[in-house]
């Protein structure tokens, strides 16, 4: 059900931290690390239970979206892709200045100015080419299913917590936001 009001895989670890913030206030000095470990435990276990559910449904729903959906993904990124090593080094950018500890993940961490890094142009570059390839692949999800599922599983090995799949959500919206102007209306996001 929850799929049907867009909530993400990511949201999850959001509604985590706000329980654990929410009875942390309430409880105040009886907020033990005990308790603390509870509840993270709790949240854990509903977690592991409501999220493959969700992604089952959004996978249902993703085959029922209706062309025109797919449509506008396609043609907005189009005109993404005519300056995509640009909009890639904003997009890292906007990761950093949402989450600045982020940066210590990646390898070209160390070369500043990082709007020159040429160690961040290519990797943003590339992450860039990889969402193409996801967009080129909107119309076959089940084949693009498992490739993006290897893709999450790789970046575990990089050190990424599913919590950083919003920061990059949210950096990739602004980040388009910024490159389409007046053409990123409502249906676009």
């Amino acid at each position: 059900r929850h799929a049907t009001y867009g909530v993400q895989p990511e949201h999850f670890a959001i509604v985590g931290q706000a329980l654990l913030w929410t009875l942390e206030q309430g409880l105040g000095s009886r907020w033990t690390p005990e308790v603390k470990d509870a509840w993270t435990k709790t949240y854990g276990t509903v977690q592991k239970v409501m999220e493959p559910a969700l992604v089952e449904q959004m996978k249902k729903l993703a085959a029922q979206k209706p062309a025109s959906t797919i449509d506008l993904v396609r043609e907005t990124w189009a005109l993404v892709e005519q300056d995509i090593d640009n909009h890639g080094v904003k997009f890292f950018l906007r990761i950093f200045e949402i989450a600045p500890p982020a940066l210590q993940l990646f390898s070209f961490k160390d070369e500043m100015p990082l709007e020159s890094s040429p160690g961040m142009r290519k990797h943003a570059g590339g992450v860039m080419r990889t969402v193409g390839q996801a967009v080129a692949g909107l119309s076959d999800v089940q084949s693009l299913i498992p490739v993006l599922q290897q893709l999450g599983s790789r970046h575990a090995t990089y050190g990424v917590q599913p919590e950083h799949f919003a920061i990059v959500g949210q950096a990739l919206l602004w980040t388009l936001e910024q490159g389409l102007g007046s053409r990123w209306t409502p249906e676009v996001k």
